[in-house]
């Protein structure tokens, strides 16, 4: 009885312990079977639907959408729209009018009451933004400064974009004394034989001998041979946003102007060897040019070889060419000669700026004048030439004594540029953020001066121009800045009232969508209400 018993018990604890075991199994195959389930079908939903996974996929990766609305919009290119609104979305402007519907779970920025416009665009600017001239070896990139201060200066103006030289003037010409000002007369520009200049001895070459007694320096004995010109020098000029604490949007473009120092074009030598660098790089892109069209020419049936040997000789007059002389051809120069850039120059004088004129007509490039003193009195050969012009308002020069009709500035340079179909762009007094006892003189004077433009007889319209859109199309960038378009980068200003009168404060300023400016916020400027 007992034996039976104990077989029983036996019996039942196998019989328990492997349906436990099989329980077991169970719950742990279930959750690998289940994955295994969904993966499989993931895999399957890729497969069949590659479509709605990649739209699901763009769904995704877009950024946020923000709603500017009900502000007063100046497109400056178009009508203006009042009470209008404006979307954002990776930094681009993606819809503008006034029957927009702002999207769900959008962030909406109230603009009642404001005036809405495109972040300005200075022409001239330097010391923002860029901590030293990079070497020739570094990259821009790494000299850029995201926090510099003196963004939020120029921003608190308006300013979201701008034009910086990377280098020094150069050049040859009258010597600062110690702690002396780059400008003495802000605002007034002296004539040059109103003041002595520092006598500067320029032998032309730095290993001339010279005499020990006299300091002169000591003539050759053998032949004198003429010298390979040598190509003028340009100043590099970039392109940067404002975008404070940005570095990844912050370069626009660099090299947007050829700009060689105004000496290098002076004097018939210097205009002779500059038209004959021009001859060898337009030599050189019609050799590019017959190359291409040799190799697009070419047929199947050719022998073997022929196209590379065209293609190799083309290639060899292009190298030949480009090294006669002595020197290479400035890339620049190419690029300018294809009218992608502009030459930039200053010129102040009729002679100065009636020679670029014709240079740029005979040689046929685009000009551009900086700063135009006396342009009102050549507006026809200004105009002939398709010349645009960097003005300051503001900047005066006397006339000559006995031509007092015939030399100078004019109040009214900016009306007569308008009515002759000339553009031009408003620079400020100086080119950096100074607040060193002058207010009112430095970059943060920009809107400023275009305000005096329409003192000086231009409508508003086009003297808001001449700090958006104008600029923006000397740099070439008039496809991204300048003004308020669809597809445009959102760069815009939230003002709290006209954007030419002086007593209106930037409420904000949006650079790629992004807020980089809140007057109540940053406060660098004094806040007042406007009355």
């Amino acid at each position: 009885m007992s034996v039976r018993t104990n077989m029983i018990s036996t019996g039942l604890l196998v019989i328990v312990m492997s349906c436990a075991a099989t329980l077991v199994t169970a719950q742990d195959d279930g959750p690998r079977n289940r994955r295994r389930g969904s993966e499989g079908r993931r895999a399957q939903q890729r497969e069949v639907k590659p479509e709605k996974a990649a739209d699901e996929q763009e769904k995704k990766e877009a950024g946020p959408i923000t709603a500017v609305v009900g502000g007063d919009i100046h497109t400056v290119t178009g009508s203006m729209i009042r009470g209008g609104t404006l979307l954002m979305q990776d930094g681009k402007i993606t819809e503008l009018g006034n029957d927009i519907e702002v999207p769900e779970g959008a962030t909406i920025i109230d603009a009642t009451g404001k005036v809405i416009t495109p972040g300005f665009v200075a022409i001239n600017m330097s010391g923002l933004g860029v901590r030293s001239a990079p070497q020739k070896q570094d990259k821009l990139n790494d000299a850029l400064d995201p926090f510099d201060r003196n963004m939020k200066f120029a921003l608190g103006v308006g300013i979201t974009s701008g034009c910086v030289e990377l280098s020094s003037r150069g050049g040859r010409g009258r010597r600062r004394r110690n702690g002396e000002p780059e400008e003495r007369f802000l605002g007034l520009d002296p004539n040059p034989e109103e003041y002595v200049t520092e006598a500067l001895l320029d032998y032309g070459d730095e290993d001339t001998s010279l005499c020990p007694c006299c300091g002169l320096p000591v003539l050759p004995t053998e032949p004198i041979t003429s010298r390979p010109p040598s190509q003028p020098q340009p100043r590099k000029f970039a392109a940067l946003k404002l975008s404070f604490g940005n570095l990844d949007s912050m370069l626009l473009e660099e090299n947007v102007f050829y700009s060689p120092n105004p000496g290098s074009l002076t004097g018939a030598l210097n205009r002779h060897n500059w038209r004959r660098e021009v001859l060898k790089a337009k030599k050189a892109i019609q050799a590019e040019a017959d190359k291409k069209k040799d190799t697009n020419t070419a047929k199947p049936g050719d022998k073997e070889g022929t196209a590379s040997k065209a293609g190799a000789s083309s290639g060899s007059r292009t190298a030949a060419s480009s090294s006669r002389g002595g020197s290479r051809i400035n890339p620049e120069l190419l690029r300018l000669l294809k009218h992608e850039i502009a030459l930039r120059i200053s010129a102040d004088t009729v002679d100065e700026i009636k020679d670029m004129a014709d240079l740029a007509s005979e040689l046929d490039y685009d000009l551009i004048i900086e700063g135009g003193t006396e342009a009102w009195l050549v507006v026809d050969d200004v105009s002939q030439s398709e010349t645009q012009v960097i003005y300051t308002p503001r900047r005066r020069r006397n006339a000559r004594r006995g031509a007092e009709e015939t030399s100078g500035s004019h109040v009214g340079s900016p009306g007569i540029f308008q009515k002759a179909g000339i553009p031009f762009a408003v620079s400020a007094l100086s080119s950096s953020i100074s607040l060193g006892g002058l207010a009112g003189r430095d970059l943060s004077s920009l809107p400023l001066e275009a305000a005096f433009a329409v003192r000086g007889g231009a409508d508003e319209k086009t003297s808001l121009a001449a700090i958006t859109i104008t600029p923006a199309r000397m740099l070439g960038l008039e496809d991204r800045i300048g003004s308020i378009e669809v597809g445009k980068d959102a760069d815009i200003l939230i003002l709290n009232g006209p954007p030419l009168d002086y007593r209106t404060y930037v409420e904000q300023a949006i650079v790629d969508g992004k807020v980089c400016y809140d007057r109540a916020k940053d406060r660098v400027y004094p806040v007042f209400d406007r009355e």
